[in-house]
């Protein structure tokens, strides 16, 4: 890790370990989170008389729930994963940096909410799901804003407190990280036309997934070449 510019702000004795403080406590308000996504998924009851059958029926009826939780367990992770992206730079902090670090956390603790919201409606069958399901797109793009915010202050307006970040690497967080939050604003404009049609905007976010991959896999493919040629030549 390159050494702190020159113009950082001087280091204080336990510079270091309130820096650890903040990450860990964030750290734990996400697995605090992932946790909480399972506390309201009940098994179903069971009795001496209850058959295989019975089991697998009441199992089916969770499905909606096991997607919903899977799916926001993907994403709260997706976003820790972020997180500690933009952490492994950060060397020093202030008041400003911690307050947008706060707002990072704050939409993540969100998640059980209107999690257990949107799969209760859907499970239920209620007809009118357009609430839960637009607060459940909100949360997801609040925690893009928020998260893209913090980065935005750790890398630009208070620059001197992190490490550079290396320019590929930043154009990466800032594209994926906007088309996410973008697709998801999408959906949620959409959603107020139709349901159907609010589907459509989860295309870009899939889209780059999907050009990402191809791009890592021609970029490993490319590298075992090259090493396979170096050790052919030695």
């Amino acid at each position: 890790m390159p050494h702190p510019p020159a113009n950082s702000t001087d280091k204080h004795p336990k510079q270091d370990f309130q820096v650890e403080r903040i990450a860990f406590f964030s750290d734990a308000v996400f697995a605090i989170a992932l946790t909480l996504l399972i506390i309201e998924f009940r098994p179903p009851h069971a009795s001496k008389e209850t058959t295989n059958t019975q089991l697998w029926h009441e199992l089916l009826k969770m499905k909606f729930q096991l997607a919903s939780l899977l799916l926001s367990f993907v994403l709260i992770v997706s976003y820790w994963m972020r997180h500690h992206t933009l952490f492994k730079y950060v060397h020093n902090y202030n008041k400003e940096i911690i307050v947008s670090n706060m707002s990072v956390l704050f939409p993540i603790i969100f998640f059980p909410f209107t999690t257990a919201f949107l799969y209760e409606s859907v499970g239920e069958g209620v007809k009118n799901i357009e609430i839960p399901f637009r607060l459940f797109l909100l949360n997801n793009v609040l925690a893009g804003i928020t998260t893209y915010y913090f980065y935005k202050m750790i890398t630009r307006k208070y620059k001197e407190i992190s490490y550079p970040m290396e320019k590929k690497v930043a154009q990466e967080f800032e594209v994926r990280l906007l088309i996410m939050s973008l697709s998801f604003l999408l959906v949620f404009s959409l959603s107020f036309v139709s349901f159907e049609a609010a589907m459509i905007g989860l295309a870009p976010m899939a889209i780059l997934n999907f050009y990402h991959r191809i791009l890592k896999k021609d970029k490993n493919k490319k590298t075992n070449v090259e090493q396979e040629h170096s050790a052919a030549h030695n």
